[in-house]
């Protein structure tokens, strides 16, 4: 068999992880905290935050997050700079600084309440700041995620069916729809990723219109209440064509005598998407292909998945595909934070859609946002909703499918559909 891979483009965009912190909001600082040149070095830093209208367990949770953003800063930083001159006068002067850094692992040195008195004596007006002051290890090794630190969940990931464009194309193939998906979850797991649904809902498609991930909110937010899921996998095989290559002769013979002129060629083509659920965003695009040259056709006799397809020259087409898909999938979604919702309040516990899967663990912390005001829309659009940092959770008990959690620091009420992250 002969087969070339065809040369595709990354569109999609990747966001970047999130904080997550352990129970007791530090992390063990691994081996020792003196400066690595080749791995980085640990800095000692001070964040502060406001005790108004919050409890100190809230501003605490702040603080350290405070004094995080600060160690971040005291290593390979970019710093740019734009400014503007009018008249010979300053009209513009703006300053970004990106930090090239992870924290690795800190731990609590010194915390509480800032001192009353000022440098000169004189009594502070309003609140005290909450104080905390950290040993931080920074890292530069590529394989640390972005703004992680501490716990790193897997996040839930639903496989969709595969979409054929062009389903008389495939007729020669057999268990081909759930067969895709069967196998995807095999190699997923079999890649270390377990936190894995299956979605059984049948995806109908035009197969004279444009096939591509519908984001609207009356198609993902029925997944993701029926899946806990955060992510969907869709896969969309947009050609399985197959062809005799032009032979003049050959084929004019074969003609004459009424013998079959089988194809000897085959396109093989399918595009996949990872899509947020919780933000209906598209989060990752790829496509791959293969030209296959040989005995193209299968046979209804060797189903999707089986040894006997995979020994086909178009099985091994497939089988490189998959590789390959799984692969992105698992590359792209290794950094995304965690992201849920509260589903219930009873008795003060608050419940989670939060798996054992992801890794999470009794004694775990987590952020509550609440989401602040009304839907924000734009020509008939719905952009989402403003969200603000309300409380503080630690799970008490972890479940197959959700969590049960306690409050640990409170700044608002906790509401049913409030959106948890790991920081």
């Amino acid at each position: 068999m002969k087969y070339k891979w065809q040369n595709s483009l990354l569109i999609g965009l990747l966001t970047v992880s999130s904080w997550c912190f352990a129970a007791e909001d530090t992390q063990p600082v691994t081996d020792s905290f003196a400066p690595v040149a080749a791995e980085g070095h640990c800095v000692t830093v001070t964040g502060s935050a406001s005790t108004e209208n919050v409890d100190e367990a809230f501003a605490r949770q702040m603080a350290i997050r405070n004094a995080l953003s600060f160690a971040s800063l005291q290593n390979n930083v970019t710093i740019s700079s734009d400014q503007s001159l009018e008249n010979f006068e300053l009209t513009r002067d703006a300053v970004r600084f990106t930090s090239h850094s992870k924290v690795k692992a800190y731990r609590v040195i010194e915390e509480g309440l800032e001192e009353p008195f000022g440098e000169y004596g004189e009594q502070k007006k309003g609140p005290l700041r909450y104080q905390v002051k950290l040993s931080v290890c920074l890292t530069e090794n590529p394989q640390v995620c972005e703004n992680l630190s501490g716990n790193q969940y897997q996040t839930r990931l639903a496989i969709a069916p595969l979409v054929v464009a062009k389903s008389y194309a495939a007729r020669d193939i057999s268990n081909l729809i759930p067969g895709y998906q069967v196998e995807l979850q095999r190699r997923l797991k079999e890649n270390g990723y377990r936190n894995l649904t299956m979605l059984d809902t049948q995806i109908g498609v035009d197969e004279q219109g444009v096939i591509s991930p519908n984001l609207s909110k009356e198609v993902l937010e029925p997944i993701r209440d029926r899946t806990g899921a955060q992510f969907v996998l869709m896969s969309v095989l947009r050609s399985v064509s197959a062809h005799a290559e032009d032979h003049p002769y050959l084929n004019q013979v074969k003609r004459f005598y009424n013998l079959e002129v089988k194809p000897d060629t085959r396109y093989i083509e399918v595009d996949w998407y990872v899509v947020d659920l919780m933000n209906r965003t598209l989060v990752y695009q790829q496509r791959g292909g293969f030209d296959v040259k040989g005995k193209v056709r299968v046979g209804r006799d060797r189903p999707f998945g089986s040894n006997a397809f995979f020994a086909t020259d178009t099985g091994m087409a497939f089988h490189a595909l998959l590789n390959q898909e799984v692969k992105d999938v698992v590359s792209s979604l290794r950094c995304e934070e965690l992201e849920t919702q509260v589903i219930d309040v009873r008795n003060n516990e608050y419940i989670i859609y939060l798996n054992a899967d992801s890794g999470a663990k009794a004694g775990d912390s987590l952020a509550v946002y609440s989401r602040d005001g009304r839907s924000v829309q734009f020509q008939g659009v719905d952009l989402g909703m403003d969200e603000k940092p309300s409380a503080f959770i630690r799970i008490k008990r972890i479940l197959p499918r959700f969590a049960v959690a306690e409050m640990v620091a409170k700044k608002g009420v906790i509401q049913v559909g409030d959106v948890v992250k790991a920081w």
